[in-house]
């Protein structure tokens, strides 16, 4: 299985650049971190919300829980995106959003004062956490199998969030991948008894550990959150001119090097994200919830 997807083999993380040419439309490297920037708050901010899940407990005992097994799930589907590669035929490099975020931090185009560093190492930490190799005791009634898998975090939360999103006829692929897991592991099983146990693994990892992990893992989506809050906090203080007006009128700025049309308007959109701070909190989850898996 690959679990290099967080930054691709080929696309080292390092300064220049982020641009390419795609399709018709060519970003250069500020108006490129802009729109990304957008994307990754509207990922965000569909998942970390107080109608997705309740934020229980006090710092640094904190705790959150998913409003319903439903909300769990689209979580994980979009969580899934999160950590997948863009669209070959966006008007970005082709990386995922983490891959994006690292090459941001490591040269980030708004910073001042340091402002960039919060996101920098928000984003390390989570990369750190999907990357890391856990050892987990599965029972596989499907195939009277009772093994212990080892696998990455990063590989077990993209194959339940594939399972979440499709039906069984197109996950044919997560089969595989499951397949090749368990040889890996020491256990040979054929292509159709692993689309049998499918549900198995689904019970065991999404069901039980995603669960499980689900605190930790919106503790790290929006300490990302709140770096992006705060590394674009001076450049939202040096585009913003109010011109009065009841209610209140407004306009930015652009910085020089966005022209594109496309990244003017989600430099917009995200200036006005950052109006506000993040739907939830800072928060610290229990040590409790950070022991296993």
């Amino acid at each position: 299985m690959d679990s290099t997807l967080i930054v691709p083999v080929d696309d080292p993380l390092r300064c220049p650049p982020l641009s390419s040419n795609i399709m018709a439309m060519t970003l250069n490297d500020i108006e490129e971190e802009v729109v990304f920037l957008k994307a990754i708050n509207e990922i965000i901010d569909a998942t970390i919300n107080h109608s997705m899940l309740t934020l229980q407990g006090n710092d640094p005992e904190s705790s959150i829980l998913f409003e319903s097994s439903t909300h769990q799930r689209f979580f994980n589907i979009v969580l899934v995106d999160f950590l997948s590669r863009t669209d070959k035929k966006a008007p970005v490099k082709r990386n995922s959003y983490l891959g994006a975020l690292r090459a941001i931090s490591a040269c980030p185009q708004f910073d001042v004062d340091s402002s960039a560093v919060p996101l920098r190492n928000a984003t390390g930490t989570f990369v750190d956490w999907l990357e890391q190799v856990v050892s987990v005791d599965v029972w596989l009634p499907s195939i009277d199998t009772k093994t212990s898998l080892r696998i990455s975090r990063l590989d077990f939360i993209k194959m339940c969030g594939d399972i979440s999103k499709h039906n069984v006829l197109r996950s044919v692929g997560v089969a595989e991948e499951l397949r090749q897991a368990l040889a890996v592991n020491g256990v040979s099983i054929n292509l159709e008894d692993a689309m049998l146990t499918l549900g198995d693994f689904y019970e065991r990892f999404h069901t039980d550990i995603l669960n499980y992990h689900g605190s930790t893992i919106a503790e790290f989506l929006n300490n990302i959150r709140w770096g992006i809050y705060e590394y674009l906090q001076p450049e939202f203080r040096r585009s913003i001119v109010w011109e009065g007006g009841d209610p209140p009128k407004y306009r930015y700025t652009y910085p020089i090097g966005i022209g594109n049309e496309f990244a003017k308007q989600c430099y917009w959109d995200l200036m006005n994200e950052i109006r506000r701070p993040p739907y939830v909190r800072r928060f610290q989850v229990t040590k409790w919830l950070k022991l296993r898996y």
